[in-house]
C-alpha cells in the first residue's frame, strides 16, 4: 500500500477531533434531558436520513459483490457495539476509566491487521500506539480513578475497543467498492435495526424529557451531524486510503480535543498531568509522519 496523502491523514485526524467535540456536547445533552439510548438512536436516524438522501440523489447502482455486503453488514453490527458497550461502561464506572480503555482500539487494530495479513506493524507504529495509550492513561487520570469498585464497567469498555478496532479493519478492506454515502447509509441502517428493538427489550424510553419537540429536534440533528454524518462519511471515505493501523492512530486526536474543550466549556481540570498526557498523544499521532533519515551512500574515492 502506497504512503497515504496528506489530505487523507488530515481528514482522519478531523474525524477524531469531531468525536472529541461530540463528547462534551453529549454532556450538555444529558443536562437538557436526554438519555444515552435516545441520543444513539437519534443520531443514527439522522445519519440514515442524510446518507439515504445522498444515495437517492446520486442514483448509482449499489455493488452486487457478496463480499462488499458481507463486510458492510458486519461493520455495521460491530460498529454499533462501540456506543452501546461504552454506554454500559460509563453506567457502571467513571468516565475516565472507560474512556482510557477505549484507546485500546489502537493496539487491537494492529493485532487484527497482523492476524489477517501476517504483516507486523512498523516499529514507528508500535511506538506511536504506546505513546497514544500512555498519554490517554495520564490525561484521563486512569490510575487515580481505577479501583475495584470503579472497574465494574471495564470489561464493557474493552469490548467497545474491540468493536472499534474491528470496524476500522473491516471498512479499510473494502477498497473503493460502493460510494462513501452508501457505506455510511448501510452502517446507520444496521445500527438503527439493532438499537430500536434493543431499546424495547431493555425498557429504555425513547421519548426525551425536553421542553419541546423543536428543541429535541435541534439537539438530535446537531449531534447527528457532529457525531455521525460528517465523521462517518470521512471515515469510510478516507479510511481505506490511510489503512486501519495508521487511521486508528490519527483518530486519537479525539482525546486532546475532548480534554481541551471539556476544560474550556465544562470547567474540568486541566493540570500538568493532562497537559503531559495530551502532549504524548499528539506526539504519538505525529510520529508516523516525521521524516525518516535516509542513509547517505558512501562516495567512492
Amino acid at each position: 500500500m502506497k504512503r497515504p496523502d496528506l489530505l487523507s491523514c488530515c481528514m482522519m485526524a478531523l474525524v477524531g477531533a469531531m468525536w472529541g467535540l461530540h463528547g462534551p456536547a453529549i454532556k450538555f445533552a444529558f443536562a437538557a434531558g436526554f438519555t444515552f439510548p435516545q441520543l444513539v438512536l437519534g443520531e443514527y436516524l439522522v445519519g440514515a436520513f442524510v446518507f439515504g438522501s445522498v444515495v437517492l440523489i446520486q442514483g448509482r447502482r449499489p455493488p452486487t459483490d457478496q463480499r462488499f455486503w458481507t463486510i458492510m453488514l458486519a461493520a455495521g453490527v460491530i460498529g454499533c457495539g462501540v456506543p452501546l458497550f461504552l454506554f454500559w461502561a460509563y453506567q457502571l464506572g467513571p468516565v475516565p476509566v472507560g474512556a482510557t480503555l477505549l484507546f485500546l482500539y489502537v493496539p487491537f487494530t494492529q493485532l487484527f491487521n497482523y492476524a489477517l495479513t501476517r504483516k507486523p506493524p512498523s516499529p514507528r507504529e508500535l511506538v506511536s500506539a504506546a505513546l497514544v495509550i500512555g498519554g490517554a492513561v495520564i490525561a484521563a487520570d486512569f490510575l487515580g480513578s481505577a479501583n475495584a469498585a470503579n472497574l465494574r464497567g471495564a470489561p464493557f469498555a474493552v469490548i467497545a475497543a474491540l468493536c472499534f478496532a474491528g470496524f476500522f479493519v473491516l471498512t479499510s478492506r473494502l477498497g473503493y467498492d460502493g460510494t462513501p454515502a452508501l457505506r455510511s447509509l448501510i452502517c446507520c441502517l444496521v445500527s438503527c435495526t439493532i438499537v430500536l428493538p434493543l431499546s424495547f427489550i431493555a425498557g429504555w424510553t425513547l421519548v426525551p424529557a425536553v421542553a419541546s419537540f423543536s428543541l429535541a429536534a435541534i439537539w438530535i440533528v446537531s449531534l447527528g451531524v457532529l457525531g455521525q454524518v460528517i465523521p462517518v462519511f470521512l471515515l469510510v471515505h478516507f479510511g481505506p486510503k490511510t489503512g486501519s493501523g495508521l487511521g486508528s492512530i490519527l483518530t486519537a486526536t479525539e482525546l486532546p480535543v475532548a480534554v481541551t474543550v471539556s476544560a474550556l466549556l465544562l470547567g474540568d481540570s486541566f493540570g500538568p498531568s493532562r497537559i503531559i498526557g495530551v502532549a504524548l498523544v499528539l506526539f504519538g499521532i505525529a510520529l508516523p509522519h516525521l521524516p525518516r533519515r535516509t542513509p547517505v551512500a558512501a562516495s567512492g574515492t
